[in-house]
């Protein structure tokens, strides 16, 4: 007995043992780029951003370093494959890559009010409103916003809630993005059930645009909004020269959103269906999908872009509209919120 007590109190003790793994210092540029969808420099900036939060106890034997947790959580993003495919980049069990996936989903989300901004200073409005008038030409517009499904497994608690128009479960996330799909807000808190306009409402959204000293712009969104002053969605049924050409232009701005969650789906595959049904609860699955925003947003601060195939965005665009349910028409719109389309509409019709 004494020898085997022995034995637990050396297990204890003994020194950490760091078994040879591979990491993105392993790949080159090109394949840290193909395989976590980043730059080495921009992986080795996201270790030191979560090196406090992802160290383990250095009691512990087998601890796996930073840079291990990092590359198997990124592979995970990317890939959309769920734990086997890992070993062959971090070399750990299943178990490890599932600890990891949490540990630096955990950390990204708690850092994600440094990376995903909407803009709120006059400085940085004008900013946006000039990005959406150079590349788009039209005015005012701080934001596109939309909703986004991502699918997961049937939860164990309320499942039928998130239950979508196509009879799978997923979660209905709201988005809003900059001229550069740059994403500048998320609000992931409800089931696949959920109508955009009813995530809307329950968002900060209105609260913001509504307060004392309101954004100076607004919004565009799709007509599963509903139209407000601040909100810019539309012509449901278009019946003049002038209303046709604000629809057309509307549509061409409003589809940065659409290719914002292309570039999300392209980057980061488990967002996908295609990468298969995401098999965790629907608070990790919202953790998750927050955690890539901010991965996405620094891929592109690092100046790493995607070349998207016109047909696929147009593939991604039809599964996700698909999963969407229509708004009805709302005859009680404010005349201050037709006031304000017709006025842009007019000014879009002379330009």
């Amino acid at each position: 007995m004494e020898y085997l007590i022995g034995q637990r109190i050396g297990r204890r003790w003994r020194q950490r043992v760091h078994r040879p793994r591979t990491t993105y210092l392993s790949l080159s540029e090109e394949e840290c780029r193909c395989k976590l969808r980043l730059t080495r420099q921009a992986v080795t900036d996201i270790c030191n951003l979560l090196a406090d939060e992802l160290e383990t106890n250095a009691c512990c034997p087998y601890a796996l370093p930073v840079a291990v947790k990092v590359t198997a959580a990124l592979h995970f993003f990317a890939s959309g494959s769920f734990q086997h495919p890992l070993s062959s980049v971090g070399g750990i069990s299943q178990s490890a890559v599932s600890a990891a996936i949490h540990a630096v989903t955990s950390g990204l989300v708690r850092h994600a009010n440094d990376y995903i901004k909407f803009p709120m200073t006059p400085a940085s409005q004008e900013r946006g409103k000039q990005d959406f008038w150079a590349n788009f030409g039209f005015p005012g517009v701080l934001g596109a916003i939309d909703c986004m499904h991502v699918q997961l497994r049937a939860p164990s608690e309320s499942a039928l809630i998130y239950v979508n128009r196509k009879g799978t479960h997923s979660i209905n996330i709201q988005v809003i993005c900059d001229a550069t799909c740059k994403v500048t807000h998320v609000f992931a808190n409800y089931p696949g059930s959920s109508h955009d306009s009813y995530i809307l409402a329950n968002s900060a959204i209105p609260a913001l645009f509504q307060r004392d000293s309101p954004p100076e712009g607004w919004l565009l969104g799709d007509n599963g909004y509903p139209l407000k002053t601040w909100l810019i969605t539309p012509y449901i049924m278009p019946t003049t020269v002038r209303e046709i050409s604000f629809n057309r232009k509307h549509t061409e701005t409003h589809a940065i959103i659409e290719r914002t969650f292309g570039l999300l789906k392209m980057r980061f595959r488990c967002l996908d269906k295609s990468g298969g049904a995401l098999q965790y609860s629907p608070q990790k699955v919202a953790a998750v999908f927050v955690a890539c925003c901010v991965l996405h947003n620094i891929a592109m601060r690092y100046g790493c872009l995607l070349d998207i195939n016109e047909d696929t965005l147009q593939e991604f665009r039809r599964r996700d509209a698909e999963l969407h349910v229509p708004m009805s028409v709302n005859p009680n719109t404010p005349a201050a919120a037709r006031a304000r389309r017709d006025q842009l509409a007019e000014e879009l019709h002379h330009l």
